[in-house]
């Protein structure tokens, strides 16, 4: 038996003559790929041999001819392509969108025309996804993933919230399917910004603030989650059923109750909870100074302030900023 490889010389399977007439075709299809089909006349003898041999395709490079002629050159493009993810409390927000430049054009009622449904951004339609409920501008959105558009004006702008995920473009859009229209208002910034941007700023434990920038513009909406109303709710159910927590837990809740100016007396059973296993550890006398500070109890604030200071001085390479956060509380406590 011959080899099937088909360059030039080589030998085959095939009879000679065949072998031969696949040879030229061979060198007739990578020097004329489009017209050879169309032209050639060797191409009843080439049809043949292919339905005929169907083996014979890898062997005569057409695989691999394909492929070329399908490769496709990737260009970069224009307007970039960006996925923003932030977790507020324990909520997972993502958007995903394409940032255009500026490019020394008239943005907002010049590229971006006033009164007109825009896709707040390029290319493909914005998306927005919540892994749970939120409230945007005062508006509940439930969990999910959703289509973001905006129409923007020079005093306000309407930032809607369409069910429709899959939606292509803006002329697909039908006010039908909106979750949520929310009014805000846009801000002059100093700066200009010269590539759009979607971003969320002041990330806390329940809230954050969905930016829109571009030029030198800037369109704040509130962010709220659920998760301290949630957090709470399981937190006053342990209470009422006078259940003990681990120390890692009691620091967390304390912590928790302090940061969202809860019962800071039950605050501070949950830090004594805690320090009882962990009497070094500075961070959890620092909190209790925190507690106790606002308690209004001063001279306990300053002796645990002070303890957690000790613990610090202690180590080789204390921590210097750890030392000034529990000084101030000295400080302000006097």
């Amino acid at each position: 038996m011959h080899s099937t490889n088909l360059r030039p010389g080589a030998q085959t399977d095939l009879t000679p003559a065949a072998s031969q007439y696949l040879v030229h075709l061979n060198q007739d299809i990578l020097n004329f790929p489009n017209i050879m089909i169309q032209s050639s006349p060797l191409r009843s003898l080439f049809l043949s041999a292919l339905f005929a041999f169907p083996f014979v395709a890898g062997p005569l490079g057409l695989d691999s001819l394909w492929a070329a002629e399908e490769k496709k050159i990737e260009f970069p493009a224009a307007s970039q392509h960006s996925v923003l993810k932030q977790r507020v409390g324990l909520t997972d927000v993502e958007v995903d969108y394409s940032r255009p430049n500026k490019n020394d054009r008239e943005i907002f009622g010049g590229l971006v025309p006033y009164g007109k449904l825009w896709r707040t951004g390029a290319n493909a339609v914005t998306k927005i996804k919540f892994s749970k409920a939120v409230t945007l501008g005062g508006k509940e959105i439930p969990a999910g993933e959703y289509a973001l558009f905006t129409i923007p004006t020079a005093d306000e702008w309407t930032i809607i919230i369409s069910k429709d995920a899959k939606i292509q473009s803006a002329a697909d859009y039908k006010q039908e399917n909106d979750a949520a229209r929310i009014m805000a208002k846009p801000e002059p910034i100093p700066n200009t910004i010269e590539t759009f941007t979607i971003g969320l700023a002041d990330v806390k434990g329940a809230s954050a603030t969905l930016n829109f920038l571009w030029d030198k513009t800037r369109v704040p909406v509130k962010l709220t989650t659920h998760d301290v109303d949630q957090v709470s709710s399981q937190l006053d159910a342990v209470v009422s059923a006078g259940t003990s927590l681990d120390p890692r837990t009691a620091y967390q809740a304390a912590a928790f109750y302090y940061d969202n100016n809860k019962d800071m007396n039950q605050a501070a059973k949950w830090i004594d909870q805690a320090l009882e296993k962990n009497p070094d550890a500075y961070f959890m006398h620092y909190k209790k100074a925190q507690i106790q500070a606002k308690l209004g109890n001063k001279k306990e604030a300053v002796a645990s302030a002070q303890k957690a200071i000790d613990i610090l001085k202690k180590d080789k390479a204390p921590d210097e900023s750890a030392i000034r956060n529990a000084q101030q509380i000295i400080d302000s406590s006097k």
